[in-house]
Parts: structure tokens; sequence; C-alpha cells
């Protein structure tokens, strides 16, 4: 079965049972499984892990979406966490043996309560080491109870798992693991730190009510065995592809502060397309980073932020600004109260605007 025939076969089963928000998730989804692979076999100058984490408010349906993601990918591909901890980053002794981080285990782990990270007395260690984990993908760990391990122990922990011990109490291991999370509070971000490390999932559309209708009223399109097998094939066969792809010179005409970091992005973004058989147009990365800029907007600026620009140099009315914003009519009033708009009639009705 050729990928793209995989790949559509994923994307319509979950638009079948999730409408729009469904294919958004698998698009973004497949992208993530096959960067993994980039980053295994192709050895790119630069990270082409694509981490996904889920960002909408609580209730709709990140937890249903990766759980339907790790049944996909199988127990040999993933693993599944509540939550991350240092347990998961550096792994532990017991009874005299290692027992290896999650990070080692398998090519993927997915975590439904990602903003638990930000709570305990070791959560500034515990989000620093898991950035290195998911930017450059090298972790250095100290650990008391690998003085535990007996030569033999440490030898066959080695060879399994790939990890160097650089002392008694200290190992060191390079890992391509991907990251699938979800969270709904922009304050497990960590001040956009993760929002850097993460290809940052917001859903598109608005979450109402005409896609919970779809959802509660159709029946589920299981996707077929011999899909799931392609693709978990898929996934890890060793297959190279060009790492020096380019990205064309309006991107950078586009953004004149644009970074490497997202230069990455948009160049892993073109090679996973093409690892699924799918072209890239110079038009779409254009788009793509128009998307991303929206996005951090979205995210990172407040309600009364939000308000007081779409009214800036035009008046509209709270229904206006609501459908603009996407925040509700309270929090618009709330704005419009905290920014001091003017209330002005146009055209017989009720406007605000900056004066």
């Amino acid at each position: 079965m050729k990928r793209i025939e995989i790949y559509d076969k994923i994307v319509s089963a979950f638009e079948h049972d999730f409408s729009w928000l469904g294919k958004q998730f698998a698009e973004e989804f497949l992208m993530s499984v096959a960067s993994w692979n980039i980053q295994q076999f192709s050895n790119p100058p630069f990270r082409v892990r694509r981490h996904l984490l889920l960002y909408w408010k609580a209730g709709w349906l990140k937890s249903s979406l990766l759980t339907k993601a790790f049944v996909l990918l199988g127990n040999d591909l993933c693993t599944m966490m509540s939550d991350v901890t240092n347990a998961a980053l550096r792994g532990t002794v017991d009874y005299g043996k290692f027992v290896s981080p999650f990070t080692l285990k398998r090519p993927f782990s997915i975590c439904t309560e990602f903003g638990q990270i930000t709570s305990g007395g070791d959560s500034t260690e515990l989000v620093q080491k898991l950035l290195n984990v998911l930017e450059e993908g090298v972790v250095t760990v100290s650990l008391g109870k690998i003085s535990q391990l007996s030569k033999t122990a440490k030898d066959k922990a080695e060879e399994e798992y790939g990890i160097t011990f650089i002392d008694d109490n200290t190992f060191t291991y390079r890992t391509n693991w991907v990251l699938l999370a979800g969270t709904y509070n922009k304050r497990f971000l960590i001040d956009n730190a993760f929002e850097s490390r993460f290809n940052l999932v917001v859903p598109e559309k608005p979450l109402n009510s005409l896609l919970t209708k779809h959802i509660v009223n159709t029946t589920p399109q299981l996707i077929d065995e011999e899909t799931k097998y392609e693709f978990r094939r898929a996934i890890v066969e060793k297959n190279e592809v060009r790492s020096d792809v380019k990205l064309p010179d309006e991107i950078f005409d586009l953004d004149s502060e644009l970074d490497p970091r997202r230069c990455s992005y948009l160049l892993s973004y073109k090679m996973c397309r093409a690892w699924w058989g799918i072209k890239t147009e110079s038009e779409q990365l254009i788009n793509l980073l128009t998307e991303l800029k929206k996005r951090t907007d979205s995210i990172w600026k407040s309600a009364d932020d939000k308000v007081f620009e779409v009214i800036e140099n035009e008046p509209l009315s709270a229904d206006e600004i609501a459908k603009v914003t996407g925040l509700s009519k309270r929090q618009v009033y709330y704005s419009l109260k905290n920014i001091r708009a003017s209330r002005i009639i146009e055209d017989g009705k009720a406007k605000w605007k900056i004066i």
C-alpha cells in the first residue's frame, strides 16, 4: 500500500468521526509520525521532529483524539502517560535492573494531562529537562540509584538503550522521541517556551453545537487492519529522504524577523508532506507562516488587546467584535470597559471605537 493511500484512509476516518476537527488533527498527527522516521533514518542537520500539542478549551475531545492515535500506533510504537514526570525522562533502577526512561521505550508517547508538569517542587528541573528532550534530544541524568547497578547491568543498559554512563551516578542519552499531548491552559506553555518546541494545534473553526451534533450522531468508521499494519510498517521502514530542501525567497520577504527555528519548522512541514507523497507549493508555506504568526498572537494577546486591535481603525458592534476576535460577548463588554472604548450610533446601530 502506498503511503499516500494510508494517509488518505486515516484522514478520511478521522474526518468521518470528528468532522473538520478530526481532519485537522489527523493531518497534523500524520506529519508528526513522518517526522520521527525522517529524524531517525535521514539524519537531517536540524530538528525535523514535530511534537504535537493540542491547545483548546477543556471538554472538546483532545483526550479522545489522542487515544485514537495511541490505538492506531499500537503498543509497540507508543506509550501512554497520564502526565510527564522526572522518572519518565530519567528512568530508574529497580531490584538491580535499569528501567529506561519513557523517551527510550518507544518512538512516541501520548500525554493527555500535559499541564501537570508545571506543578510540584521539582517542576523547574523537569521543565528544563523536557525542553532539552524536545529540542536537541540530548539528556544528562543524575540518579543516585545508578550506583546500585553492577557492571554487567550497566553494559546491558548501554547496549540495549544506547545510553552512556559518565560516572557512578550519571549517564547521558540521545533520543528521537516524539511527544503528542494536550492542554487547555496558557500558563502550561511556560511563557512560550513550550510553544517554540511544539507544533501547537488550535482549532481552525469554532467549537460549537454543530460539531457536537455531528460527533454524537455519527457511527464511528473503523480503520481496517491492513491499513493499520501498513501504517505501522511504514513508520519503522528505513527510507532516507533528502534533507537539502529549500524555502522560497518570498518567505524571507514576508517576515523580516524570521528566525532559524521557524525556518526549521517550515522545512520540516515540507519534508514530512513529501514523505507521505504530498507536494507542497510555495503559496502553502507562505500561508502556513502567516497562520503561525496569527496562532501566536491569538495565544499571547490578551482579550483587551484583541478588542482594541479590531476597533482601532473602524467602529464595530459588539456582535461584530465577538465574531472577529472569537471572544464571548460577555468578555467583549468587559474589554470595551477596560480599554475605555467610546460608544457611538452609526446607521442606527450601537458601535464601539477608540477615540
